[in-house]
């Protein structure tokens, strides 16, 4: 292929992405029919209805929270693999709306004595999105969610781990130093019960190892010596 052919190649393919991106109609193409989140539910249910005449697939969309008056309370964009045949609506799931503190939206089913409701505002932002890492790296994805629905829980419960293991290090290193002078300790009263010096002893346990001089000064035990010349000189 020539360079002029190729080039009118890539000049064709940008056309007709060009032409199928100005053929979208965000406000019209997926619209929003219903959504739930009772105020027990840990994830609220969207369904989106694709008005086009194709099929839809990975759509991204920004979900606008508010309170009864209608004033904004949060926003969280979204990005979601699905696909959605032309004229069919199909269910998404995206976390609950402050599930902690029991949110319910205002048509679902609500606490018994009451909790806070809302309502929300359904934006599209794009869809036929390419699946890259960019697409879920974006800011409040929900794939990474669906993907693996313990990744929340695996990286809270990581980082207690590294708290337990730090402990647990400290520990291990306290238990350590005490054996380590433990050892040294008995040393010297070993060598002195058997009329030693315990300076020579822990110095020779330092240069050794104190198990080593313990050993060693339960085979050779007392220095008789010692004591008959104390006695002499008496």
């Amino acid at each position: 292929m020539t360079k002029k052919g190729f080039s009118l190649a890539l000049l064709s393919m940008f056309m007709v992405v060009m032409s199928f991106a100005a053929n979208k109609n965000l406000d019209k193409d997926i619209t929003m029919v219903s959504y739930e989140q009772g105020w027990i539910d840990s994830s609220g249910t969207l369904a989106l209805k694709n008005n086009s005449s194709e099929e839809v697939k990975n759509v991204v969309f920004l979900i606008t929270y508010l309170d009864m008056s209608g004033n904004e309370l949060d926003y969280e964009e979204f990005f979601k693999r699905v696909t959605i045949a032309p004229g069919m609506t199909k269910k998404l799931d995206i976390p609950a709306y402050e599930h902690s503190r029991n949110y319910h939206y205002y048509k679902s089913e609500n606490m018994p004595g009451g909790s806070p409701s809302f309502k929300i505002k359904f934006k599209l932002k794009d869809y036929n999105v390419e699946e890259d890492e960019d697409d879920n790296a974006n800011e409040g994805t929900v794939e990474s969610i669906d993907d693996n629905p313990f990744s929340t829980y695996d990286y809270n419960r990581s980082r207690g781990n590294d708290g337990i293991d730090v402990i647990i290090g400290i520990l291990a290193l306290l238990l350590l130093m005490g054996l380590t002078v433990g050892l040294y300790v008995l040393v010297a009263v070993m060598a002195m019960k058997r009329n030693r010096s315990a300076v020579v002893w822990i110095l020779l346990s330092i240069l050794a190892t104190p198990l080593l001089m313990v050993i060693i000064l339960l085979v050779i035990g007392k220095n008789e010596n010692y004591i008959e010349n104390n006695y002499d000189r008496e």
